[in-house]
C-alpha cells in the first residue's frame, strides 16, 4: 500500500523524464511519459473524487488533504500544457487545443496552457479564438506581442486574399490554411502558364486551292503589241474578257515550280 506522497513522487518522476526527453527532441517518448504522469495522478484525483473501483485498484493510506489535492490539480495542469509543447513541434494543433483545455480545466489560470492554446489556434488560421487567447493574458507575457504581430499580420494577408479572390468565402476569424494557400497558387500558376502558351501558337497558314490558282492565272494582264509605226496592235484586256487559262496550264506551272 502506497501513501499519496509516494504516488505523487511516482507520477512526477515520470514527467522529469519527460521533460528531458521533449529537451533532446524525443517527442513520443516525451508523450508517452506525460501519459503515464497523468494516470499516475489522475488515479489520486478519482480517489479524491470519492470513486470506490479507483480506490480498489489503487488502494492508499489516509485522505489527501486539502494541500495535496491542489498540488495534483496543479501538476496535472502542467502536464498537459508540456504535452501541448510537444503537440506544437509536432504540428498536430488541434490535439494540442485539447491537451491546453485539459490543462486549463485543473488550473484556469496556467498561463502556458493559453498561450499554447492560442499558437495552435493560430496556426490553424482561427484568429478570432487567437486574439482571445493572447488578449486575455496581456503583452506583459512573454511572446505574447510577438504572437500578436503574427496575427496582424495575417489578419491583412486574408484580406488581402479576400479581394483578389472576390469570389472566395472567408468567415470572420477564420483564413486558408498555409497548405490551402499553395495549392491555390499552384493552380493559378499553372493555368497562367496553360494561357500564355495558348498565345503563342500559330496558326497555321491555309494551302491555295485549285480554284484560286485558276483565278490568280486568269488576273494576269494580256500582253499588248506595240506596232512599229508608233500605233498599237491589239486591246488592252476588259473585265469582260472570258479567262484563258485552263485548269490543265495551272497544273503544268505548278510541275515548273
Amino acid at each position: 500500500m502506497s501513501t499519496i506522497e509516494e504516488k505523487v513522487a511516482a507520477a512526477l518522476a515520470n514527467k522529469d523524464l519527460g521533460n528531458e526527453a521533449f529537451k533532446e527532441g524525443k517527442l513520443v517518448d516525451a508523450l508517452r511519459l506525460y501519459h503515464v504522469a497523468v494516470l499516475g495522478l489522475a488515479g489520486l484525483d478519482n480517489q479524491m473524487a470519492g470513486l470506490p473501483m479507483m480506490s480498489q485498484m489503487h488502494p492508499q493510506e489516509g485522505a489527501a488533504t486539502e494541500t495535496q489535492k491542489n498540488e495534483i490539480n496543479e501538476q496535472l495542469s502542467v502536464i498537459y500544457a508540456n504535452m501541448a509543447a510537444c503537440h506544437l513541434k509536432k504540428k498536430t494543433f488541434e490535439r494540442a487545443i485539447d491537451v491546453c483545455n485539459k490543462a486549463l480545466k485543473y488550473n484556469a489560470k496556467n498561463t502556458k496552457a493559453t498561450f499554447r492554446r492560442g499558437q495552435a489556434k493560430l496556426a490553424l488560421g482561427d484568429l478570432t479564438g487567437a486574439e482571445t487567447d493572447f488578449e486575455s493574458l496581456g503583452e506583459g507575457v512573454p511572446g505574447v506581442k510577438a504572437e500578436l504581430q503574427k496575427l496582424k499580420l495575417r489578419s491583412k494577408e486574408a484580406e488581402e486574399k479576400q479581394r483578389k479572390t472576390m469570389g472566395g468565402f472567408l468567415s470572420r476569424g477564420r483564413i486558408l490554411t498555409e497548405e490551402d494557400q499553395k495549392e491555390e497558387e499552384a493552380a493559378e500558376a499553372s493555368a497562367s502558364a496553360a494561357a500564355t502558351a495558348s498565345q503563342t501558337k500559330s496558326t497555321p497558314k491555309s494551302k491555295p486551292t485549285l480554284a484560286s490558282k485558276v483565278n490568280n492565272q486568269n488576273k494576269k494582264p494580256k500582253p499588248v503589241v506595240k506596232e512599229e509605226g508608233g500605233g498599237w496592235k491589239g486591246t488592252a484586256p476588259s473585265s469582260n474578257d472570258t479567262p484563258t487559262a485552263t485548269i490543265t496550264e495551272i497544273l503544268d506551272d505548278d510541275e515548273d515550280s
